[in-house]
């Protein structure tokens, strides 16, 4: 039977949300560059995809999190998501921003928050797992009991896992870098030579195309 990762990979690989460019990488954040970048802003745009998507991830959160009081939704490429979730299991939300905000009231948590409630986090995807970690430090300091997190996607990096582990969070994921690259291979969208390039840059990939 297939798994619900090569399910939701084959689902965003189909309305194109994933881009791979080898010759011209994306670049990111922490200075890494990359030969795929998933855009899941798509999914929003999207009626039946996006339906999809929130009870895919709320199902998760009811599984794994039941004892869940709050949603918290990781500014800002999450919010939707995460409001999707609370929505859909008729609970409180809150965004929290990595850092705290440089103006209005400064917040780094947005919304109603109380002391000793049990929080979810929603993330779009995982990779180094940064933002994640300060949003689960900002949630403790704040009093809260962080359950876990759900991502709609985990590129499956070690120092990711590693750092989480530290920090004693569950992180569950909707699909991963191993089932995108199962699906492609299997519906033919890129070559082997890309296919090697992609496996290159995800076992180097503060090396690659350096």
């Amino acid at each position: 039977m297939e798994s619900i990762e090569n399910s939701i990979a084959r689902k965003l690989l189909q309305i194109k949300a994933f881009s791979v460019q080898i010759d011209h990488p994306f670049a990111w954040g922490n200075g890494w560059q990359a030969p795929i970048y998933l855009d899941d802003r798509k999914i929003l745009s999207i009626p039946s995809v996006r339906n999809f998507f929130r009870l895919e991830m709320s199902r998760l959160v009811a599984e794994r999190f039941a004892d869940a009081d709050v949603i918290a939704g990781i500014a800002i490429n999450a919010i939707a998501h995460g409001i999707l979730v609370a929505e859909q299991l008729a609970l409180p939300f809150v965004s929290v921003y990595p850092y705290p905000k440089d103006h209005g009231l400064e917040n780094q948590i947005e919304g109603d928050l109380r002391p000793r409630q049990n929080v979810v986090i929603i993330e779009n995807q995982v990779n180094v797992g940064d933002h994640l970690l300060r949003v689960i430090e900002s949630l403790r300091n704040n009093g809260c009991n962080v359950l876990g997190a759900i991502t709609l996607f985990d590129y499956e990096f070690p120092i990711a896992k590693k750092r989480l582990n530290t920090a004693d969070v569950q992180l569950f994921a909707l699909t991963n870098f191993s089932a995108v690259c199962q699906e492609m291979q299997k519906t033919q969208l890129c070559t082997p030579e890309v296919m090697d390039a992609l496996n290159l840059w995800h076992k180097h990939p503060n090396k690659w195309n350096k």
